[in-house]
């Protein structure tokens, strides 16, 4: 099972936001906690959803084929960005969430 981005097909933030959204609700995600819960043990996954299907999205300037989202939770009163990716395996997409963390 090969691996690929499918950023490529994606020509709108209109168009990914509508994608994150189906995939999150189809619980078709990977979150690579690894990394999250060594340097931000405070990050929840519920917030990670809520933050890929409520918050605003852009194309991250640095890395093709990967995005940002932020979202403001108000209890308690904090910003988290997410980074993430969509990728593709044998016909089936998914969203990988790289990394979540708290905005000061």
């Amino acid at each position: 099972m090969r691996q690929n981005h499918i950023a490529k097909n994606i020509e709108s933030l209109a168009e990914l936001k509508t994608l994150v959204q189906e995939l999150i609700y189809k619980e078709k995600y990977v979150i690579l906690w690894k990394h999250i819960k060594q340097h931000h043990p405070n990050i929840t996954e519920q917030e990670i959803l809520n933050g890929l299907v409520y918050g605003f999205c852009k194309p991250d300037k640095n890395i093709e084929g990967r995005y940002i989202s932020w979202s403001k939770f108000t209890s308690p009163i904090r910003l988290i960005r997410i980074v993430f990716e969509i990728h593709a395996m044998t016909d089936d997409e998914f969203v990988l969430v790289i990394t979540a963390f708290e905005e000061e």
